[in-house]
């Protein structure tokens, strides 16, 4: 199956998907490896290098604190806002991690090399971790490249994951490549591109799982706006950013006593979406 509707919709921490999103699952998975190699008993120091981008505006996108909770072991489509904060006030008080869920490590935010002027041959977006025992023997290293749109590669496996998703376009039933050729695939079956969509997620799930997937992400945005709406203060990183949801939200709401202004008054659905 290509890139669908879940991938695309995939639910995570914020602020960004190829910055965030992205190096927590590389950082998940490299803990999930090392517990599963029998080496974590053994780890006794570990290494952070971020690349290019990651680097340079790691800070603003929680790059960092997204790196320690995937280190871990949580992913971003399950953590839970409070474990979120649990986490990383418990790092930030004792100056551990825990790394895979189960080895106390001393490393922090601070303890990051980032290289912000060197980019990796095949994406700006590179992180490295590596994991060494008592006598400085490297047990595990690993290099991930955050493509994007939350998705990681791994170096050297680049060329396998496009040749992946291009064979994966050919099955199925209403293929597409750009946008034009979306729009003529609509053309000419007659179908919205809602409909050519639920088609093509139908290659691989049931039509149970499909609304059930989609509510489930309509409930998470809806649970995010009324989260945001009660939140004051300063949004998590180190830009300062003052939360501005609630005086919006506020300010709205003296504007029209009339409807609630979640609700567009033109159809009378709702509208959701990412305010801090």
């Amino acid at each position: 199956m290509a890139v669908g509707v879940f991938d695309l919709f995939s639910i995570g921490i914020g602020p960004s998907s190829s910055h965030t999103v992205g190096p927590m699952r590389a950082a998940a998975v490299f803990a999930e490896e090392l517990k599963s190699s029998g080496q974590l008993a053994s780890v006794a120091s570990l290494r952070v290098d971020l690349y290019g981008s990651l680097a340079a505006t790691g800070h603003g996108h929680g790059t960092m604190t997204a790196i320690l909770l995937g280190l871990e072991g949580f992913h971003p489509e399950l953590i839970l806002p409070e474990e979120v904060e649990e986490r990383l006030a418990a790092i930030a008080e004792t100056g551990t991690l825990q790394l895979a869920g189960s080895v106390p490590l001393p490393y922090g935010v601070k303890d990051m090399v980032l290289r912000p002027l060197t980019i990796l041959p095949r994406h700006t977006n590179g992180m490295t971790f590596t994991v060494s025992d008592a006598g400085g023997e490297v047990l595990h290293s690993a290099t991930f490249f955050s493509v994007g749109g939350g998705f990681i590669v791994r170096e050297g496996e680049e060329d396998a994951a496009l040749k992946e998703l291009d064979e994966s376009k050919k099955e199925l039933p209403l293929p597409f490549r750009t946008a034009a050729e979306l729009l003529g695939r609509c053309q000419s079956k007659g179908l919205s591109i809602g409909e050519i969509m639920f088609v093509n997620e139908r290659a691989s799930r049931s039509e149970e799982e499909i609304r059930e997937g989609l509510l489930h992400i309509y409930s998470v945005m809806e649970g995010c706006v009324e989260t945001s709406l009660k939140r004051e203060g300063l949004l998590p990183g180190g830009l300062k950013v003052r939360r501005r949801a609630p005086d919006w939200h506020e300010r709205l709401l003296k504007e029209s006593r009339d409807h609630d202004p979640g609700y567009r008054e033109a159809t009378g659905t709702r509208s959701t979406g990412r305010n801090g």
